[in-house]
């Protein structure tokens, strides 16, 4: 532990953010925190502040120069960046190419990738995202049982993924397995030994990828990529890889997590599924009000670079920090009814995507690929019932929240019979 005089007593909070007890009560205690304290220090994982309140954690993510986020231990400028509190690194992962650097760099592939997932783009991607959520419902729809996550949430985001990124499309599922169970899987348990054993093979994979697109490029993002050039320079081997990496892990898993996690709540909430059937026209607001509820990427750590004043708080330099997107979602002062999902909820000045210069770059992505997931499963199996004794949710990751399995029976559909799409 570690302790700091210069906090208050009433500052000072002790809770491991790693436990079930925290993972089963989060909102409680995030709500006890924001009355409390919205922004304390928590003596636990060597010592950090949690930031609970909206105001304080948009002017952290605001401030990307004095709360750095990058993983570099032992840095040339004396500050010790870390990654999250408590989380170790897979032996070997690259860092996140886009989330964990900063400056120039940063800000020129910010708006070098930008193209690729803007609006315009997000929507001639539409028509390939719903024939790949019509054809996996296909397979099963017949069956009147299927697992919405591993038979259709998991898939149909890995597979666009790979369209994106210009890789084999048949191999959505070792990437989306990969990725899948190091965030849902308990760090002690051989599911996720299992993954982080691959993850070295899969690195090698890309690379070798990527090198056949500087040999022969073609229309992908992974060709734009090893073209793309940088103060003069191509980006080498390591920086490709740290952004394919993250492209990757974001577009894997995190649309699977929301899309489970609302169906789920579809499926146990009736008045709100009628709701939605019924009235189309809210998908928008009810997208975003998703992404607000759940939040599924609940939180992020930064490093201070500076002494600053934070909701009355005095950081310092070195100080790590944790600012937690899920709470300051719900914060009462910022949001009405913030516990209740409110599918015509405006504004919603949500921070799911997070804010300032690492907001989400594939947001009008997700959106999109959230819609059309949930809506063909209402549009076609509007009597899905969950099997909740089969639901598997994420365990011990405080960073990510997930379903790994979803199980669901329905009335038997007939199929569309298209052919497969990629």
């Amino acid at each position: 532990m570690s302790t700091r005089p210069d906090v208050g007593a009433d500052a000072v909070v002790d809770f491991d953010h790693h436990s079930d007890e925290f993972n089963q009560n989060e909102l409680r205690i995030n709500a006890e925190l924001r009355r409390r304290c919205p922004v304390a220090w928590n003596n636990r994982y060597g010592g950090f502040w949690f930031v609970t309140g909206y105001q304080a954690v948009a002017q952290i993510a605001r401030d990307g120069e004095t709360f750095a986020h990058k993983y570099q231990p032992d840095a040339d400028d004396g500050i010790d960046y870390q990654g999250e509190m408590g989380v170790p690194r897979p032996q070997g992962q690259p860092a996140l190419g886009i989330g964990e650097v900063d400056g120039p760099y940063h800000q020129a592939l910010r708006r070098a990738l930008a193209p690729f997932f803007s609006p315009g783009a997000v929507e001639q991607m539409r028509p390939f995202m719903e024939q790949c959520a019509h054809w996996f419902l296909d397979q099963r729809i017949g069956d009147g049982q299927m697992d919405l996550v591993l038979d259709y949430a998991s898939p149909v985001p890995a597979i666009l993924t790979m369209r994106l990124m210009g890789l084999p499309h048949d191999n959505w599922r070792l990437y989306a397995n990969l990725f899948h169970s190091v965030m849902a899987a308990p760090q002690d348990s051989d599911d996720y030994a299992k993954a982080v054993a691959e993850v070295p093979a899969m690195m090698d994979d890309l690379l070798k990828f990527a090198a056949s697109r500087r040999r022969e490029p073609r229309d992908d993002l992974t060709s734009f990529l090893v073209r793309f050039e940088f103060n003069g320079r191509p980006l080498d081997d390591a920086q490709v890889l740290d952004i394919l990496w993250n492209l990757i892990g974001g577009g894997v898993d995190t649309t699977t997590s929301l899309t489970a996690l609302s169906l789920l709540h579809l499926g146990t909430h009736p008045q709100l599924r009628r709701q939605l059937i019924e009235r189309p026209e809210l998908y928008r607001t009810a997208t975003d009000e998703f992404l607000r509820y759940f939040s599924v990427n609940q939180q992020l750590s930064r490093t201070v670079t500076r002494d600053v004043v934070v909701g009355g708080q005095r950081l310092r330099r070195n100080d790590r920090v944790i600012i937690s997107w899920l709470a300051a979602n719900h914060d009462e002062h910022e949001f009405e009814r913030p516990d209740d999902i409110v599918l015509d909820r405006s504004p919603n000045r949500h921070l799911a995507f997070g804010l300032g210069p690492h907001r989400c770059i594939g947001s009008h992505l997700a959106r999109a690929m959230f819609e059309v997931m949930v809506q063909t499963v209402l549009d076609r199996i509007p009597d899905y019932q969950v099997l909740l004794d089969g639901v598997d949710e994420y365990r011990g990751n405080p960073s990510m929240t997930g379903l790994g399995l979803l199980p669901v029976t329905f009335t038997p559909g007939v199929t569309q019979g298209a052919s497969r799409p990629w």
